[in-house]
């Protein structure tokens, strides 16, 4: 049954039902942004513009990257980012060529995207409707999703195009590709554009992943998009970068107005990234948190939850009557959202749902709720 009042957090503070596990906005700031707000006195803070150059937080992400500040393109967010960098760099890729430019004008089959079957939908769908072809390299559940090179450069023999990697990959949440595995890639496809998404890679520590941002500067065909909205806890900020060859990341600055990022919002993306012992405390926080609800759903046999990097866990229904969507509805009338999934050609995923790491209020009541679910017979 739906809780009769809403719960509340640990400092008495009620719910604000229905609570959202199914956007994967991050959980936790850093002390350092409240301190930035908090020191906001009068309006000059906001009044006015930015100075526009914004060198301070180019240069402390370009230290990070091991790459140039003319490396990186600031904008609102990685989604405006995804909207206008990716169909820019198709049209130069198919303008570059006479025999893609008479097979994107015959077919839309001039610079394809290949993805995984089951990433982040709005790359594949988009594409989709928009006349490009795309090619799905499959993830299996059955290999616990993860990327088989093999098929991978299988597509790419079909011919260059632009490959989309999301490392961690969602809604999976497992890393799909080394940079070991990468750099290989990048060097035997010259032709062919790499696009790691690694909105989700701060969660795992650089040690146990070594990052790729800094091989933009030596390959021209990789870029790396990252956001400040999940591990740094910024979602209503919008801050996200990408890395890249200069030359595009010049002509992706023509197309927008100046400003873009606040004077404000660069006080607090540069206390956030200033704070590494407040990253490491989320990386532990977010690896407890997965492992109370993966605990809390693997009590049904029917379920398997995958290992997650990231701050969300992917769970299949395994027993061939349920599906995700109806468990999904029986959920949100007790007060939560969960992520279900769009189907693609070829592939179905009525058997999946996402569900993000919350506060820890949050997680046990989640997993409260789907256990009286459950038993209510959904």
């Amino acid at each position: 049954m739906p809780p009769s009042s809403p719960p509340t957090y640990s400092d008495g503070t009620p719910f604000k039902l229905p609570i959202n596990l199914g956007l994967n906005d991050g959980t936790y700031c850093s002390p350092k942004v409240l301190d930035v707000l908090a020191g906001v006195k009068n309006n000059a803070a906001l009044r006015n513009y930015s100075t526009n150059d914004n060198k301070p937080l180019l240069e402390i992400i370009a230290a990070e990257c091991r790459c140039k500040p003319e490396n990186i393109f600031l904008h609102n967010g990685s989604g405006p980012i995804l909207k206008q960098a990716i169909p820019e760099i198709i049209r130069q890729a198919i303008k570059s060529s006479p025999i893609r430019v008479m097979k994107h004008l015959l077919t839309k089959n001039g610079y394809p995207i290949i993805t995984p079957s089951l990433t982040y939908g709005k790359v594949p769908l988009k594409a989709m409707n928009s006349g490009l072809q795309v090619r799905l390299v499959p993830l299996r559940a059955e290999e616990n999703f993860k990327l088989n090179l093999g098929l991978l450069t299988a597509a790419i023999d079909q011919g260059d195009g632009l490959v989309y990697l999301a490392n961690p990959n969602n809604p999976t949440g497992n890393v799909l590709i080394t940079r070991d595995e990468l750099e290989p890639l990048l060097v035997k496809y010259p032709g062919t554009t790499f696009w790691i998404d690694e909105a989700y890679v701060q969660y795992i520590s650089p040690e146990r992943h070594k990052r790729v941002a800094d091989l933009v500067t030596t390959y021209p065909n990789l870029f790396v998009l990252r956001t400040m909205s999940f591990a740094y806890g910024l979602a209503a900020v919008r801050v996200g970068y990408l890395l890249g060859r200069a030359e595009l990341i010049k002509t992706l600055e023509s197309q927008l107005t100046d400003y873009r990022i606040p004077a404000l919002t660069e006080q607090i993306a540069l206390a956030a990234l200033s704070d590494e012992q407040h990253l490491a405390w989320v990386r532990d926080a977010s690896a407890t948190a997965r492992e109370v609800i993966t605990q809390g759903l693997s009590k049904h046999a029917w379920l398997q939850v995958y290992p997650s990097e990231a701050n969300f866990l992917l769970v299949r229904i395994t027993d061939g009557k349920r599906k995700a969507k109806p468990i999904a509805a029986a959920l949100l009338e007790r007060g939560i959202k969960i992520k279900t999934f769009t189907n693609l050609p070829g592939y179905n995923f009525e058997d999946l749902f996402r569900v993000t790491i919350g506060l820890p209020e949050e997680n046990r009541f989640f997993v409260e709720m789907f256990d009286d679910a459950v038993a209510s017979g959904v």
